[in-house]
């Protein structure tokens, strides 16, 4: 979906709540002909949405399934934030030795995890990255 379209569809469905009949008729039959001109029908559109909601749902990021490489380097920019206390960077730094060397799925405790993942959480918010 363009963001025309997007934009398009946005306001004729912001119109579906007016209190007037007529209006709420017209904004439907507006987005059913936008859809129609798109290509797509009322079914797609309810895909969007649902997949959408499902997108922000979903959290952006989690150091249970990140590779141990990547997760060392995000554990090192999480050391530099402002927020990282003196004891939060040595436990970060402990972490980050105990991954040098692993091939495989970090193998970090389901504590650790959540700690990285609220501090990762702290710094940038769900889940957006550096």
């Amino acid at each position: 979906m363009t963001p025309a379209l997007a934009r398009r569809l946005g306001k004729a469905v912001a119109l579906l709540g007016s209190p007037q009949e007529g209006e709420v008729v017209a904004a439907a039959r507006a987005i059913g002909r936008t859809l129609d001109a798109a290509g797509m029908d009322w079914h797609g559109l309810a895909a969007l949405v649902s997949a959408e909601a499902a997108r922000q749902a979903a959290p952006g990021f989690t150091f249970r399934t990140a590779a141990p490489r990547t997760a060392r380097k995000l554990m090192a920019h999480l050391a530099r934030q402002p927020g990282a206390t003196p004891a939060d960077r040595e436990r970060l730094e402990r972490l980050r030795a105990r991954l040098l060397g692993a091939r495989k799925k970090v193998p970090l405790t389901a504590a650790e995890v959540a700690w990285l993942d609220s501090m990762w959480c702290a710094a940038f918010g769900r889940g957006a990255g550096p």
